[in-house]
């Protein structure tokens, strides 16, 4: 019987690379079980971990602290997906979302607006140079069989702002820019089909994006993550696409689109977006090329990591699964929570409000950073609940802190308390050293503890050491040997 694919052929896994390489051994065990979930191909946005070399060098890997990818280590990913059956489709930006080109001192005359890194100026003669010698880049190191290419070419903040660009019709001036990169691959890459994000295009007259002959230059992925009932794709747009596109791709989400510091993935928003994907398939009788399921590391260059790609992959093999069969039940959730170990514990649907109880063992590469990452969205709860308490509030707060007026007998019990919380914090993070590097390089690894257990760490242990030192001074340190606690402090994991 053959397979009734609502979603495409192609059912991709988006890997947002940027700031945020996984180590390769990592990737060598994740790809299996991509496949083994539905995945027929990787999305690789490579930003500035691709080895750009020669002009380009700043901006890519060669110019990165943790150095991650070398040449060797893009072919070594290329063949572990090739051995996964996983085709690949890369992705470089080339209108916005170009921070981690514009930041450098380098390539700063080619912003659009002087102040902000985020989007190219079209009009300058060097852009389309600069968008066309990255490409070639990465192509000459992609499989020779390479089908597709993504030209990212969303979210481009300030289209139409520098002094010439804003003397035009804005879009005019994205569609030119657009149409001057997909004659390149049509030049000198005729095999290789582009694709482009749709949301730029959204307002562009129909008659505008025919004039351009968009349609016979590059397919559209049309982007959308709301879950119902936020879910709307204008039936207009709709129609508008479908008098120009033959078939489109669409993007869903399983991480990095429910907020810019989410660390846990909120499953059931992720597979409602994927239902109402597919009620608007049916209803609209669209016909889909493929599915990309994106996964955000960041909402830009300059953004702090969010969800971690080993948090999201229980999410990301509920969302493929729905891709393959069609449809979400309860069995699927089943089945894929059975598989990925979540028996003493189930798989949490929606991890808030905390705090929830964590698995003790699973079966998926990178599980124990999942725990690690538990634990923290637990242990802030406790962390917050303690700060914010009436007892450090009423007794303990920086005034009193400030000017000595404090009651030994009330602050004790909170003094210890805090040890205790600071202990916990400090737990965590040697944990968290230990088991991101199974997927993270050390840049990254720093970056995460220092967003995440520093700062709360550092908080409870200064009012720790604010209450010890004024307890000792006053009683004594004999009476810190038989604390009070006014919070239980039960195992974390």
């Amino acid at each position: 019987m053959e397979e009734k694919l609502e979603f495409g052929a192609n059912r991709l896994v988006h890997l947002d690379l940027k700031r945020a390489p996984l180590k390769v051994d990592f990737l060598e065990k994740i790809f299996p079980f991509f496949r083994e979930w539905g995945a027929t191909g990787l999305l690789i946005e490579w930003e500035d971990t691709f080895p750009y070399s020669d002009n380009l060098e700043c901006i890519g890997s060669l110019n990165a602290e943790s150095k991650a990818y070398s040449v060797a280590d893009i072919e070594r990913i290329l063949k572990l997906a090739e051995n996964s059956n996983l085709s690949v489709i890369p992705l470089v930006q080339t209108f916005g979302h170009l921070e981690f080109v514009l930041r450098h001192e380098e390539w700063k005359q080619l912003r659009e607006v002087w102040k902000y890194t985020n989007a190219l100026c079209p009009s300058n003669p060097k852009s389309l140079s600069l968008v066309t010698s990255m490409i070639d880049q990465v192509i000459s190191k992609m499989p020779k069989d390479l089908q597709y290419f993504h030209i990212g070419a969303d979210e481009v903040w300030q289209l139409g702002s520098c002094s010439f660009c804003s003397s035009q019709d804005k879009h005019v001036v994205l569609l030119e820019h657009l149409v001057s990169v997909l004659k390149h691959f049509k030049e000198n890459y005729p095999h290789i089909r582009p694709i482009m994000w749709d949301d730029m295009i959204r307002t562009v007259p129909a008659s505008l994006i025919q004039a351009h002959s968009l349609s016979e230059l590059v397919d559209i992925m049309v982007w959308f993550y709301e879950p119902a009932p936020f879910f709307n794709i204008p039936s207009d747009l709709w129609s508008k696409y479908a008098s120009i596109f033959k078939k489109v791709w669409i993007a869903s989400a399983f991480k990095g689109a429910t907020g810019a510091c989410q660390i846990l993935p909120v499953i059931q928003h992720h597979v409602s977006n994927h239902e109402q994907w597919l009620a608007f398939i049916k209803s609209s009788r669209a016909e889909i090329k493929g599915i990309a399921i994106t996964g955000w590391s960041r909402y830009d260059h300059f953004a702090t990591l969010c969800e971690l790609l080993p948090t999201a992959l229980p999410c990301l093999a509920i969302c493929l699964s729905i891709c393959k069969q069609n449809g979400y039940t309860q069995e699927i959730y089943k089945n894929v929570s059975t598989s990925l170990g979540y028996d003493q514990v189930p798989l949490l649907t929606n991890p808030y409000p905390r705090p929830q109880a964590v698995a003790p063992d699973l079966n998926y590469p990178g599980w124990k950073i999942t725990t690690g990452v538990e634990w923290l969205a637990n242990l802030k709860g406790k962390h917050m609940a303690i700060i914010s308490s009436d007892q450090v509030g009423a007794w303990m707060n920086s005034w009193q802190l400030s000017t000595g007026f404090i009651s030994p007998m009330q602050i004790q019990g909170i003094v210890s308390t805090l040890f205790n919380i600071g202990e916990e914090w400090e737990a965590l993070e040697t944990y968290m050293k230990d088991h991101l590097s199974e997927a993270y390089y050390q840049p990254q690894i720093e970056e995460w503890i220092a967003t995440h257990c520093k700062p709360l760490k550092g908080k409870a242990k200064e009012l720790h050491k604010s209450g010890h030192e004024y307890i000792s001074a006053q009683l004594g340190t004999e009476s810190l040997q038989l604390p009070t606690q006014f919070f239980p402090t039960p195992r974390p994991i």
